[in-house]
């Protein structure tokens, strides 16, 4: 069973750097970027989304919790965006240590955080995930997600 608990400063201040690059890795492969530039642009990103760290107005951070609770384990975490005004929810970042993908987790966090939602009044979940990433591709299609739009390049050069 899994629970989505609110993430303590203590645990930002490890978070912050491991996504910074973790996004740096995604976007220097699915962007063939240089390494260099891809995390001066995961750093802006991220230093501008969460500006005030877990204070940050909209954006709301937990880890994701497995077990009960006196003996729950860290199995991952989840970045939402909430926009009130639009009824919308934008998920920045929904992660599983390796070790527990696969294993119906990830569904897990996503239903529980529908329920949250309708009991806000929310009535739409937008997310983005890069091409590379087969297994979330698959799990947000089971999951009844639509693609929407999709982002293509050409790389020019030799």
């Amino acid at each position: 069973m899994i629970s989505l608990q609110p993430m303590t400063e203590e645990e930002f201040a490890s978070f912050k750097p491991w996504m910074i690059e973790d996004y740096t890795n995604s976007l220097a492969t699915n962007h063939h970027l240089p390494f260099d530039r891809a995390r001066a642009g995961a750093a802006k990103a991220i230093d501008s989304l969460l500006s005030k760290g877990l204070s940050t107005p909209n954006q709301f951070l937990y880890s994701v919790m497995l077990g009960e609770s006196c003996s729950e384990t860290r199995i991952g975490y989840l970045w939402i965006e909430i926009d009130d005004e639009q009824k919308r929810c934008f998920i920045a970042q929904i992660y599983l240590d390796p070790d527990f993908r696969r294993r119906g987790f990830g569904r897990q966090v996503l239903e529980h955080l529908e329920a949250r939602l309708k009991q806000q009044a929310i009535d739409r979940i937008a997310l983005h995930v890069f091409a590379s990433n087969r297994g979330a591709l698959g799990l947000y299609t089971k999951m009844g997600y639509q693609t929407t739009g999709l982002h293509m390049q050409k790389l020019l050069g030799d």
